[in-house]
């Protein structure tokens, strides 16, 4: 969330109430400093570690990968439906999360605000709890797509649902 906060694309309307929030509460004041600080530095350090890395390094890295996905192919393949069979167990289990109400506050909130601009994923989102459970198989490739842009978007360690 402050990732959208600090590059603008907030909703308005949530941007004004943590505007509100921050500049009454000290501690998130503090919190929200040091993670633009935070940001910051770690572009800086991001430009840095690529244009250090030299360019004969990068190209025989890539053309080592490049022969081990020619030379392994069905390890490549396996790994690639493995990442697929978990993505798809992430998604699945935010639903079910969603459906059963135990979803962490972070992560209700970006899906609120997603559904607030995302017309398919209000109506997904807003038809769970009378389903009582998602519909068989696996959810549109839109709903799907968007749930793992919203779980990409947590901070490194948090979880999406509550223990």
């Amino acid at each position: 969330m402050l990732a959208d906060y600090f590059d603008g694309s907030m909703d308005p309307r949530l941007r004004e109430e943590l505007d509100s929030h921050i500049a009454l509460c000290e501690p998130c004041m503090r919190f929200a400093k040091t993670y633009r600080t935070t940001c910051d530095k770690t572009r800086e350090l991001r430009m840095d570690i690529e244009y250090q890395i030299p360019q004969d390094v990068r190209s025989r890295l890539e053309n080592f990968v490049r022969s081990a996905a020619l030379k392994y192919p069905e390890m490549v393949k396996e790994y690639r439906d493995q990442a697929e069979r978990e993505q798809r167990e992430k998604v699945e289990g935010l639903i079910l999360a969603a459906i059963a109400g135990k979803l962490s506050s972070i992560t209700a909130l970006l899906v609120e605000t997603h559904c607030a601009i995302c017309p398919v994923c209000k109506v997904y989102f807003d038809g769970l709890p009378r389903a009582g459970s998602p519909a068989p198989g696996a959810p549109p490739t839109v709903i799907h797509s968007h749930v793992t842009r919203l779980m990409e978007s947590l901070p490194p360690g948090e979880e999406f649902f509550l223990a």
